[in-house]
């Protein structure tokens, strides 16, 4: 196990001994000592020289120590500057990281503010031994009714821990629900020892308590005077008391009170001292309806050396003057023993023992999270021992972490890496091994009971790449142990431990998708809120992991935005990093055509908002990731590039000439240059002369499409100071419109065709631009003016509904600040979320504590999840490598009976491709038994078939069904026949000719007539029930050239999966010899694609995966990859680079005979086949498939690549397998969906 990683301490480390070095050269002194002499720091030498190394990180209660170091030694190096930027973060960066090492919390950090307000931080974790006498009497005093002393006088000598003993108190007080706390610690060294600092402070406090109790505090601008202090104090005693609660004012150190202690000189000396300041007998019982409250009157504790009275200037009957308020200290009995509180680490104690010093090793190597059970497993030690060690060094050297588990940290990371040292590396191994050899006995099950913390969240971080981290992190009862125990969220992130690397093993890459995609469904997503109020709240590490939790590469990267908006200082900023790259691999992962997506629409506005809040490299980041992506409107990328400057100058420039070209194009076109002109002219005023010369050569009156592309224009000239001309163009525009209700019979075709199919669309745009300039009434009256016979569309729905949701101008600052007060609106729209983050902001305890309650109450609603997507091609690739059982076990959990027949025959068929013909033919028959009465042919075709691949030819063709049906159940029929053929072909080639035979009836009728494109498909199919495809017979040859393309004939009208079926047919005869005999395509197909892509399609149109297979076909790789990239949408480019995955690799394929029974859609799967049965072994490269189904498995659609784990990752099966049932087989028994829900 590798020393522990600390890249922002060795960072600090780096520039500290940097500017030692120029310090050093420019003043020519050298010497350590000397140095950090000079500095004046309060800081031992040996603390700073482990700085300077990287060794350690300074604490917080050293940071005004770093400042005078570094500003010191800037000064001798002749620099300006000071303590600036740079340093803060540096020093920030080393801070957090090595808290985080600690264990460091939320809870924690805010006991560190809390700390500090009270000038009390650096006694945030001081040792406290041996003063349980003097913790009761506190713990009595604070309990005491209202009739008792109102002070405690806690008084010492030097040393005798009185700030500690209060530090401690003050952070006790403020944990139970029982007080409020504000308090003062008194440091002539901090300059708080004078009056007004003091008044200052105190009344800022009890204002800050008072509005969190929501009670409106008097102002208090400027230095409040006594009077107004004394004020303070009673308003907030009273109102805590009325909440049940007790005030409770702690201040330490009055001796070191510049009005009070000697040295001070006369014209310095502060006219009233501290000691005068605290709370008077008014304050003592506040008024209620009864005059007293039990035990809810105010209580003051204060510590100082030992004093025979107070100040001269507390008055005479002040309670501070009452001598039954005095408790005397002496030295801690271990403070003595050791030489003084501070002279050790408070570590002798543990090292001075065997197991002790077997704990410390541990707790070292460990880093955080193992509590007193864990260690006595570890060290084989009574959990009684234990514990006492424990005890013993609480607060000495090692505190709780924070988090409630009963873990114990370091308190000092310094403390960790010297315990780290020495221990040495022998013996660092050994605790090492124990921790493995304990983690393999929970892995094993030899313990059981609930998973120990540390295993759950802790132990995957120490674990460097390689097997044991994938065994450990890929664990599913461990991962169901983690949902179990609330931390579904730190599951999902741990999988992000596991390397990514490009040879990686496509078995662990497998089973990470298959985790991932259980534990992300095992659960609703969470809502976008909660990241965001976790970082609110301050915990940074649990706010990314629930960001990071959610199902989306674009949903992550705008949770990960809002987190980085909630927190502040460096850990803001690596937020925002991480949100810029998760941006770019949302963007990345769009198509050259894809449709707007409202979440990266949302990303480019935060790009913005990023670049106004100071995170200029992050917000940047996301800007150039949005500008080239298709799935942002123009608006949103047009933006961007400005935002962006001269670094994006040509891509504007090319976006101007882009819109030059579709102005010359179609209506369609058109729109969209006036789209792209409009985002340009609200920066530059020549794309509004653009758009007004484009919109005068328009003619609404004889052309209806002319009314939408004027509607367009206005707006954008609204833009500008052109509405007279905008309000002049619509006018005509409208008056066009208005005719064409009134008269229709004088519309052309075209014009007729427009109001029945486009309306809709052509009244929102009219009238938005009529909102734009000012003519609301205008647009009023037009809807009103609608026809009555015109109101309903084809689809039977309102054509003014939309246009009736128009109440604004859509351009302008205006429109933009309303647009974005709605989206704010939204987000803060739920009543709950709003109000936990208002308390997260005035009274930080309770919002956490309102948070943790809201996030409980969500947890509690996981879900238990099922083999969705997944899980029948995962049954199907487990039975053709005869884990048939544990297919059926995965895939069949439904009882309808439909449902289960097509299952079983999946099933079967997976056993018939791995060569297990008598477990197929027992599938296949539990498959009829169950569609016995299913009359779906599609159903009953899937059973066909699977009986077809078993050999068994009489209930096969019987199952299949008869001809002689018609319409969709006909084409099912021919299509299952079809498939019966297929599965015949090995075992009884007769049956499977005559069945081919019977399909090429009526094939020289359907050659005559359009669209017999689409019937090629189907009887190119037909060859693989051949005994060899490449050498069909004359029949079906011939059948397939009179359904090709003519060599005369313009393909560009033609289906596109017969263009390429005939691309395919053309590359096997002329690349690998076969006898078919097609039309030559020639050039024509390359022409064609380039065609195809250059047309708008709607998505799913054109298909893609078989373009890349066809390119694969041919052995041209590179072409795949790029036809797979152009895929509209995430799934369907995973679908498609598994396609050619398939073909490169030499995996056969079959084809069910119904749609919806397999990952891919049956029409690549046949085209599949086709190319797996025509395609020479010279195009097959297994390598490039290996690199295809990684990149697959990484993305959330990886079930694409099962079907070829058999082939390629055969071992990784059965532990999928395992995986896969162990966390579905709960919801077997009591699933309620089909299987095909299930896939």
């Amino acid at each position: 196990m590798e020393q522990p990683g600390r890249e922002a301490c060795v960072e600090f480390g780096r520039m500290l001994r940097e500017l030692w070095a120029r310090a050093e050269a420019v003043s020519g002194e050298t010497g350590f000592t000397a140095r950090v002499a000079a500095a004046g720091t309060d800081v031992g030498v040996q603390t700073i020289r482990n700085w300077h190394r990287g060794r350690t990180a300074p604490l917080r209660t050293n940071t005004e120590d770093v400042r005078r170091l570094v500003v010191s030694l800037r000064q001798a190096a002749g620099e300006s500057g000071g303590f600036d930027e740079e340093w803060a973060r540096a020093l920030e960066a080393a801070q957090q990281e090595a808290e985080g090492r600690r264990g460091a919390s939320a809870q924690r950090r805010e006991t560190a503010l809390f700390m500090r307000r009270l000038g009390a931080e650096k006694y945030l974790e001081k040792p406290l031994d041996g003063r349980a006498t003097e913790l009761r009497t506190v713990d009595a005093f604070l309990s005491s009714n209202d009739a008792s002393p109102l002070y405690l006088w806690c008084q010492g000598p030097p040393m005798a821990g009185k700030a500690a003993l209060l530090g401690r108190v003050a952070q006790h007080v403020r944990a139970t629900k029982k007080f409020d706390v504000v308090g003062y610690f008194v440091s002539e060294a901090d300059g708080w020892d004078r009056d007004t600092h003091f008044r200052s402070a105190m009344a800022g406090q009890l204002a800050h308590l008072l509005s969190v109790n929501g009670e409106k505090a008097p102002a208090t601008t400027g230095t409040v005077p006594p009077a107004g202090l004394q004020k303070l104090y009673r308003l907030a005693a009273q109102h805590s008391a009325r909440r049940g609660r007790r005030l409770v004012v702690v201040v330490d150190g009055l001796h070191e009170d510049a009005a009070w202690r000697g040295g001070v000189p006369e014209g310095r000396r502060p006219r009233a001292s501290i000691a005068s300041l605290l709370p008077d007998a008014a304050c003592s019982v506040p008024l209620g309806p009864r005059r007293r409250y039990g035990k809810r009157a105010i209580r003051v504790i204060v510590t100082s050396r030992p004093a025979a009275a107070p100040p001269a200037d507390v008055p005479a009957e002040h309670p501070l003057r009452g001598g039954d308020s005095v408790l005397r200290m002496s030295l801690s009995p271990y403070a003595a023993q050791d030489g003084g509180p501070d002279s050790a680490d408070g570590l002798g104690r543990l090292r001075g023992s065997e197991p002790g010093r077997t704990v410390l090793g541990l707790l070292a190597v460990a880093g955080a999270g193992l509590g007193a059970r864990d260690l006595a497993e570890l060290t084989d030690a009574g959990p009684v021992e234990i514990e006492g060690l424990l005890e013993r060094a609480w607060g000495r050297g090692l505190v709780p972490d924070g988090t409630g588990s009963g873990a114990f940290v370091f308190a000092d990371e310094a403390l960790r890496h010297a315990v780290w040292d020495e221990s040495g590396p022998g013996l660092r191994a050994g605790y090492s091994r124990r921790l493995h050899a304990w983690a393999e006995s929970w892995h094993t099950g030899e313990r059981s009971g609930p998973l120990p913390h540390y295993l759950l969240s802790h132990y995957p971080h120490q674990l460097c790449e390689g097997e044991r981290l994938e065994r450990v992190v890929l664990d599913p009862h461990r991962q169901l142990r983690m949902v179990e125990a609330g931390r579904l969220d730190e599951a999902l992130a741990q999988l992000d431990l596991l390397p990514q690397a490009e040879g990686g093993d496509l078995g662990g890459g497998a089973r990470a998708a298959l985790s991932r995609s259980v534990l992300t469904g095992r659960a609703r997503p969470v809502p976008m809120e909660f990241p965001a109020l976790f970082a609110l709240a301050g915990d940074a590490n649990r706010s990314r992991e629930l960001a990071l939790s959610a199902p989306g590469v674009a949903a992550k990267a705008l949770r990960l935005a809002n987190v980085a908006l909630a927190l502040t200082g460096a850990e803001a900023g690596e937020a925002a990093r991480e949100a810029a790259a998760w941006a770019a691999r949302a963007t990345a992962a769009v198509g050259s055509v894809a449709e707007s997506d409202p979440l990266l629409e949302e990303l480019a506005r935060v790009g913005h908002t990023f670049l106004a809040k100071g995170q200029a490299e992050a917000g940047r980041a996301i800007l150039r990731a949005v500008v080239p992506c298709e799935a942002v409107g123009w608006a949103g990328r047009v933006k961007a590039a400005r935002a962006l400057g001269p670094e994006r100058a040509d891509w504007l420039a090319g976006v101007a000439r882009y819109a030059s070209s579709l102005a010359e194009g179609g209506f369609a076109e058109q729109a969209e240059a006036l789209e792209i002109w409009t985002q340009l002219g609200r920066y530059d005023p020549a794309f509004r002369d653009l758009v007004e010369a484009f919109c005068a050569e328009l003619s609404p009156a004889s052309d209806l499409t002319h009314v939408d592309l004027v509607a367009l224009g206005v707006t954008a000239l609204s833009w500008g100071r052109r509405r007279d001309k905008g309000r002049t163009l619509i006018r005509e525009a409208e008056q066009a419109l208005r005719r064409a209700f009134t008269d229709p019979g004088v519309l052309s075709p075209a014009d007729r065709a427009h109001l029945d199919l486009e309306l809709s669309t052509t009244l929102v745009r009219v009238v938005q631009a009529l909102y734009d300039v000012d003519l609301i009434g205008c647009a009023e009256k037009l809807l009103d003016a609608v026809p009555v016979e015109l109101c309903r569309d084809v689809l039977d729905e309102d054509v003014t509904a939309q246009a009736r949701t128009v109440t604004s101008r859509s351009t302008g600052r205006q429109a933009e600040e309303e647009a974005e007060a709605e989206r704010t609106k939204e987000k803060s729209g739920n009543d709950e979320f709003a109000d936990i983050q208002a308390a997260l902001k005035t009274h930080p305890v309770h919002g956490r504590q309102l948070l943790t309650e809201a996030f409980a109450r969500w947890e509690g609603h996981a879900s238990r999840v099922g083999a969705h997507g997944w899980g029948l091609p995962l049954a199907g690739a487990l039975a053709s490598i005869g884990h048939a059982e544990d297919a059926v076990r995965l895939a069949v959990r439904s009882s309808d009976p439909a449902d289960r027949a097509g299952t079983l025959a999946v099933v079967s068929m997976g056993c018939a491709a791995g060569g297990r013909l008598a477990e197929a033919l027992r599938y296949a028959q539990e498959a009829a038994e169950s569609a016995t009465d299913v009359p779906d042919p599609a159903v009953r075709g899937l059973v066909a078939q699977a009986f077809a691949h078993t050999g068994a030819t009489e209930p096969a063709e019987s199952w299949a069904g008869r001809e002689d049906l018609r319409g969709m159940r006909r084409e099912q029929v021919l299509r299952s026949r079809a498939a019966v053929a297929v599965g015949l072909a090995p075992y009884d080639p007769e049956a499977a000719a005559r069945i081919v035979g019977e399909q090429l009836v009526g094939v020289d009728r359907m050659a005559q007539i359009w669209g017999r494109d689409r019937h090629l498909t189907r009887i190119a199919g037909l060859l693989l029930a051949l005994p060899d495809p490449r050498r069909p017979g004359p029949a079906l040859s011939t059948a397939l050239r009179s359904l090709c393309a003519r060599v005369e004939e313009d393909i560009r009208g033609r289906d596109p999966q017969a263009v390429l079926v005939h691309g395919l047919l053309e590359a096997a005869r002329s690349a690998h010899g076969t006898d078919l005999e097609v039309p030559e395509l020639g050039g024509k197909l390359v022409q064609w694609e380039r065609y195809m892509e250059a047309t708008p399609l709607p998505h799913g149109v054109f298909p893609f995966a078989e373009l890349a297979v066809l390119h694969a076909f041919r052995g041209d790789v590179r072409a795949a990859r790029e036809a797979a990239g152009r895929a509209g949408t995430p799934g369907r480019r995973a679908a498609a680079l598994a396609a050619v995955a398939t073909y490169l690799a030499g995996v056969p394929v079959t084809v069910p005979a119904a749609d919806g029974w397999a990952a891919q859609d049956t029409s690549v799967l046949g085209f599949l086949s086709l190319a797996y049965a025509l395609g020479a072994d010279a195009t097959r490269d297994e390598r490039e498939a290996r690199r295809l189904v990684r990149e697959v498995l990484a993305g959330e659609h990886w079930r694409y690549a099962l079907p070829l784990l058999p082939r390629l990752a055969l071992e990784t099966l059965s532990p999928l397998a395992e995986s896969a049932l162990v966390h579905t087989l709960g919801t077997i028994d009591t699933a309620a969906e089909g299987a095909r829900d299930g896939r």
